[in-house]
């Protein structure tokens, strides 16, 4: 009822205007009941999709700063991550600096150890030889003075004969 009241009450408010007058006041007040009338019946309905449209854009908002708060807590994982994998490679590194000087010790200690023991091997097979060789000239000494029975010689220039052949 208040509605149809509102438009027929303009209506019979200017219906017996002459036709010589302006009608630039009733024209502004149709307009200004009408913009009510709009205000009234259309002003809680924008007043919702405005506050529904600025939550949604606030929804919006908050929802990409959290996603932005999440991609930097990640980079900055990420960034610790690189940090420790760095400490990681400079310890690995230097642990392996300190190994490859412990194992060329190691490997240069066996290597004195197994030249001095092919030294020790060598001047053992150069005595062996020498006394072979002794024996071998020795024998063959003797084998020449029993052989031949013309040479006569005593005992102590025996001795010495070998000893000279010897030395």
């Amino acid at each position: 009822m208040r509605y149809i009241i509102l438009f027929i009450f303009p209506v019979l408010i200017f219906a017996n205007s002459s036709g010589s007058e302006t009608d630039i006041f009733p024209r502004a007040v149709n307009f200004l009941l009408f913009a009510g009338l709009l205000y009234y019946l259309l002003a809680n309905i924008i007043k919702n999709f405005f506050k529904n449209r600025k939550s949604s854009i606030a929804d919006k908002l908050n929802a990409i700063q959290e996603k932005l708060k999440e991609s930097k807590k990640r980079k900055n994982e990420a960034l610790e991550k690189i940090e420790e994998a760095k400490t990681n490679a400079k310890a690995l590194l230097s642990t392996s600096e300190k190994e490859s000087k412990i194992m060329l010790a190691k490997i240069s200690s066996d290597l004195t150890l197994e030249l001095e023991n092919l030294e020790k091997a060598g001047r053992d097979q150069m005595n062996i030889e020498r006394r072979k060789m002794v024996r071998i000239v020795v024998n063959e000494i003797l084998c020449e003075l029993f052989t031949e029975e013309s040479i006569a010689i005593d005992r102590e220039k025996f001795i010495n004969i070998i000893l000279k052949k010897v030395a």
